[in-house]
């Protein structure tokens, strides 16, 4: 890490004074003229991505009408050209080949009615919009976003579950979720994962990428896909950025603030960005569980009351550095200090048979502190037109402490106390892992490309995990409950990947991954409670067929594996009260699912229906008895889960200043596992809406209204109530740079998570009623500052991509 501030700080110096001019493979040109073929000075040109419209490059006309966009690389496009009096042009799509010049011939724009040459025509991203393999979320153009973190836009997102309580995300119904910060995967636990997304200002994210079919360049981890969270990028060159601050009341008081800087010039691009956000709100959650053990029927309730603090801090700093017209490096550090704290009282009431035995009332403190440091460095070489190089290497660090302190009395059913203990638990968990990454793409004709990958992670984790109670004067240990835990995994990875267009409507992408993991789980009490070694191939292919301009299908078919995280393997144990509580499963098994995809695009719709089998599905804090009269909850193999998904995106434009985007998802689910009493299998189908609704107004004025409706929904063996939220954002543009939103989430104070457990043939039933989401009112400011000239952005991923999400 001391080399890498070293090599960053050495850079930045010599980024500020040298400036040699880039050179490029390709180039366009063209000619900008009126209806009478005059010459139009100044117009502006955008080079827009075609799969995307993710801006490329930009220009403006010569006075003679002439225009020059250099250093193209091979892609599709199209060209947006603009004007003052003229209305906005759009080019049929430009393929970049092997083209070193390519002319787009002679654009004639159309003059502007006189009836709207005074009109300032507005146009704003979508919240939603759904793509072929992704759906994307954007988040800097929703103004109900503003003044919210990561994980409260995910809660929005279609067809996402977030669990807080087991700091668990879901996808289309399916679990195996892995998150990634600008295409690199963040390889630490789920709960940190949660956590930092929690404390990530929302101002400071670009967009947000549901990708359900990843093809093999990706890792084969997570069956339900990857969450990818572009973080913004500026393209804008010499110095700029931008900062914002807000305050929000709901449940207690939540200010954040955010901001982000870029500064470019011809050889030097230098980054960073920092977020702070602090909360406090109050919980109230209830637990109730029925255990039928030896002809005794056992019932806990239990309510408990939170008082909690959450303060986040997460900063990045980059540059990239251009070594030559054609070799990029780059160096990427960041880091977050995560602290939650909190103060609870509980009270648990305990009936057996009907008839009141006992109560506990519990204090309890505890404190979750997640600290991480991050190091990447990256190289970028392109060969020769058509082929390149890139590399990176990677170091990771986490590290949680987790204490736990509680105080519990106990009374009879008549009132009277009993007595008294003090209980505590620690849990100390640094993570450290190296990953490193190679891949290779080459153009081996006209229709084919071909690309390849090698990787590999290497990880370290230990668990450090006590339980004490207080017998005076001394504290003595549960010695079933303490140990120290140490896992070492090596994942090795080679891809080879083919994309072929075999006509001009049809192209074809195929992939084949090898992963070989190499796993081994210890304590100093017993060694190799783990000890895995397996290799498996992953297979992947992708077919798109245009049938005309406004009719497209597109086909897939993957197979992925979704890994026990380290913190479900190692053995961990929090409590709610003496007889329930929380721990980790060292006997979990991967699971292997095998997804099926077919989507139809019908101009801006998309249909889509897929179908997932995972066998030993792996299904997070499942409840099960434990030692008769108590309640653990763990994560558990289940023998396996069906998803039938349907999805349907339905954008409409209603008038000029009114755009409304729908996505609705159905999904039908078995379950199949096996519990003490033998097998039970059990089915459940749901819905899901997301909608919003953007109006623009005059005088610079936008008002956003959003929310969605969950409907009943597995979760393991058990099943999550229905919820939804209702969000409402109003916008005030002023000064060109500055921006005023207030918003109210979750309107109506609704969004409660609660969970039923039924297995009648077990003699089982527990519920969960847990709050996490609370009505707030936001106000936010945010500025933009700086140059605004446009300069091509570069878009580069890391390593760890996909390893920093098993650290669940």
């Amino acid at each position: 890490m001391r080399m890498l501030f070293s090599n960053l700080i050495a850079s930045i110096l010599f980024c500020v004074g040298v400036q040699p001019t880039l050179q490029g493979q390709n180039k366009i040109f063209g000619l900008v003229t009126a209806q009478d073929h005059k010459p139009i000075e100044a117009a502006s040109l955008l080079l827009l991505r075609l799969q995307d419209s993710l801006l490329v490059k930009a220009t403006i006309s010569k006075s003679t009408g002439d225009f020059n966009l250099d250093n193209i690389n091979p892609g599709s496009y199209m060209l947006r050209v603009s004007a003052t009096g003229f209305d906005d042009y759009y080019n049929t799509p430009i393929v970049i080949n092997n083209e070193k010049n390519f002319d787009v011939g002679e654009l004639l724009l159309t003059k502007m009615s006189s009836d709207l040459a005074a009109v300032t025509l507005v146009t704003r991203k979508p919240m939603f919009e759904q793509k072929v393999d992704r759906m994307v979320i954007n988040v800097k153009a929703s103004i109900t976003s503003a003044g919210t973190t990561a994980l409260e836009v995910l809660e929005k997102s279609p067809g996402v579950m977030v669990n807080r309580q087991n700091n668990s995300i879901a996808l289309n119904g399916k679990n195996g979720v892995v998150v990634m910060i600008n295409g690199k995967m963040s390889r630490m636990p789920m709960d940190a994962v949660v956590q930092m997304l929690n404390g990530m200002n929302s101002a400071n994210i670009e967009k947000i990428e549901l990708i359900t079919t990843p093809p093999a360049n990706f890792d084969a981890e997570g069956n339900a896909g990857f969450i990818n969270i572009v973080l913004v990028a500026n393209p804008n060159k010499g110095f700029n950025g931008s900062y914002t601050v807000s305050m929000g009341y709901g449940n207690g008081f939540s200010p954040s603030a955010a901001i982000n800087f870029n500064y470019r010039n011809k050889k030097c691009n230098l980054f960073g960005d920092y977020s702070f956000t602090r909360a406090n709100p109050e919980q109230n959650w209830t637990f109730f569980n029925r255990l039928l053990n030896q002809s005794v029927l056992t019932e806990n309730a239990s309510l408990t009351d939170r008082h909690t603090t959450k303060t986040d801090h997460i900063a990045r700093l980059g540059i990239d550095f251009q070594v030559s017209p054609k070799t990029i490096i780059g160096i990427l550090v960041g880091g977050y200090n995560s602290r939650w704290e909190m103060i609870a009282n509980n009270a648990l009431s305990i009936l057996k048979n009907n008839l009141p035995d006992t109560s506990v009332r519990i204090v309890n403190t505890e404190l979750n502190l997640w600290k991480h440091m991050m190091g990447n460095i990256n190289f970028s070489h392109a060969i020769k037109e058509g082929e390149s190089i890139t590399a990176d290497i990677d170091y990771l660090y986490y590290i949680d402490n987790n204490p736990n302190n509680y105080l519990n009395k106990y009374f009879s059913n008549t009132g009277g106390k009993l007595g008294e203990e003090y209980t505590r638990s620690t849990k100390v968990t640094p993570f450290s892992i190296w990953v490193g990454k190679l891949d290779y793409i080459k153009k081996l004709s006209k229709k084919v490309n071909a690309e390849a990958g090698l990787k590999m992670a290497i990880s370290k984790f230990s668990n450090d995990v006590a339980v004490e109670s207080l017998q005076q004067p001394n504290w003595i240990q549960d010695p079933d409950l303490t140990a120290r835990y140490k896992l070492k995994e090596n994942i090795g990875a080679a891809y080879a990947a083919f994309s072929i267009a075999t006509s001009a409507k049809l192209n074809l992408k195929v992939g084949l991954r090898y992963e070989y993991t190499n796993s081994n789980l210890g304590s100093e009490k017993q060694q190799n409670i783990v000890d895995r070694q397996y290799g498996r191939f992953f297979p992947s292919i992708f077919m798109s067929q245009k049938i005309d301009d406004k009719n497209s299908i597109n086909l897939s078919y993957s197979k992925r594996i979704t890994r026990p995280t380290f913190k479900d393997m190692a053995p961990f144990v929090i409590f709610v009260d003496p007889y329930t509580f929380f721990s980790g499963n060292s006997a979990l098994q991967p699971a292997f699912s095998n997804i099926y995809k077919a989507d139809y695009l019908f101009k801006s719709f998309v249909f889509s229906v897929s179908y997932t089998k995972e066998d030993e599905s792996i299904a997070a804090f499942q409840p099960k008895t434990y030692k008769g009269n108590k309640q653990i909850f763990a994560a558990e193999n289940l023998d396996n889960i069906k998803t039938l998904n349907f999805t349907f995106s339905l954008p409409f434009k209603i008038t000029t200043w009114w755009n409304m985007q729908n996505n609705l998802q159905a999904n039908w689910q078995q379950l199949n596992a096996e519990y003490s009493k033998g097998k039970f299998s059990f089915e459940q189908k749901n819905y899901s809406f997301n909608s919003s609704q953007n109006f623009v107004l005059p005088h610079n004025y936008n008002i956003e209204l959003s929310g969605f409706y969950q409907s009943k929904s597995l979760f393991g063996a058990g099943v999550i109530n229905a919820f939804g939220i209702v969000n409402f954002g109003v916008q005030k543009k002023f000064g060109g740079s500055h921006k005023l939103r207030a918003g109210v989430d979750n309107i109506f104070d609704s969004g409660r998570f609660i969970v039923v457990t039924n297995i009648p043939s077990q003699d089982f039933y527990s519920s969960m009623n847990l709050a996490f989401v609370f009505r707030t009112y936001k106000l936010t400011y945010t500025h933009d500052f700086g140059n605004k000239v446009l300069k091509e952005k570069r878009n580069h991923g890391t390593a760890s991509n996909e390893e920093q999400g098993r650290i669940k």
